[in-house]
């Protein structure tokens, strides 16, 4: 999130939000959100989820899409935590600001909690779940009605990880910014046909669905867009792809692990051509630009995670050599 978002929230605002929606802004605890202000709330002894969103980040109208977007998959069967309405029946409120606004949303919380990393790395059940969730949402995805609402949702292009790359890379990394334009200018002559690309969820990862009793909740839509299924697929075999420190051979027996499972599960909802598979390289590819994009956004250089670090070298490498982040068998 931008410092100079945090900077205006208050509590006023906060209490304001919370009241749209009827719980108490007293009894809120911070879930610490990445990109929106989240809080866990309670109403009627019931927990809910209570998000608020800088309008920088999210339109009104583009939120109102995201949120259209998850009535109509939870309609057609999908596990994921569902928007509820606010005191006076709308989906989404709207603090004002000077110059600016905040936008108030609220969400049913999803059942049990966040799976151990150890545990979702190896329980090939949950990896086929989540596969076969990923691949209900894209078949929904190309029957869901076009309207000027959906259309309210931005292009993979204009993530603002992307759009604003070239301010986000310091100084010592600015060489990476041409390699990086080449990239996403082959991107951008791919096909975008139905059966490829569509309206995705675009943040599917472990902090983003809840376990319970064998079944899983999908929630986070906020990174919604349109952008070609495979993005959708390469997003969570990145983030269980260990670090390169780590040996190539446990790097790439983890990741072909978790891929076969999660496509067994993916191809029992949606079929996608063995072409865009092939091309599962370039959209982890984007994936890592996105991650490195954020890092520099984010993040203290001078006081960062192993990870973190060990990422940014990687992600540079990569970008210098046109290196891929994963070679594995995709077919």
């Amino acid at each position: 999130m931008e410092k100079t978002m945090r900077a205006l929230l208050n509590d006023s605002i906060l209490k304001e939000a919370a009241g749209m929606y009827g719980f108490d802004h007293g009894g809120l605890t911070d879930l610490h959100g990445f990109q929106n202000f989240v809080y866990l709330a309670e109403r009627d002894l019931q927990a809910y989820i209570l998000r608020i969103a800088h309008s920088s980040h999210r339109s009104l109208e583009m939120t109102e899409a995201e949120l259209k977007w998850i009535q109509y998959l939870v309609r057609h069967g999908v596990n994921a935590a569902a928007p509820i309405t606010s005191i006076d029946g709308k989906l989404a409120g709207r603090v004002k600001l000077d110059d600016s606004y905040f936008v108030v949303t609220a969400f049913e919380k999803a059942a049990g909690g966040k799976p151990d990393y150890m545990t979702y790395l190896e329980n090939n059940d949950m990896i086929r779940k989540l596969g076969r969730m990923t691949g209900k949402i894209h078949a929904l995805s190309k029957k869901f009605p076009a309207d000027k609402r959906c259309l309210q949702r931005k292009n993979w292009y204009g993530n603002h990880y992307l759009s604003k790359f070239a301010d986000y890379i310091p100084a010592p990394y600015t060489h990476v910014i041409e390699k990086t334009n080449q990239f996403l200018n082959v991107l951008h002559s791919l096909p975008r046909d139905p059966d490829c690309f569509g309206l995705i969820h675009g943040d599917i990862h472990l902090n983003n669905f809840h376990a319970h009793n064998g079944e899983l909740t999908l929630f986070d839509f906020d990174e919604c867009e349109y952008n070609w299924y495979v993005a959708d697929i390469a997003n969570p075999l990145f983030y269980v792809t260990p670090l390169p420190s780590d040996g190539k051979e446990k790097r790439d027996r983890a990741a072909k692990r978790f891929y076969d499972h999660f496509m067994d599960g993916y191809a029992r909802e949606n079929t996608l051509d063995a072409l865009w598979l092939k091309r599962m390289p370039m959209f982890l590819r984007l994936r890592e630009i996105l991650v490195y994009s954020g890092a520099f956004r984010s993040l203290d250089l001078n006081d960062l995670h192993p990870w973190s670090k060990e990422m940014i070298e990687t992600t540079t490498r990569n970008l210098e050599h046109d290196l891929p982040f994963l070679a594995i068998d995709f077919a």
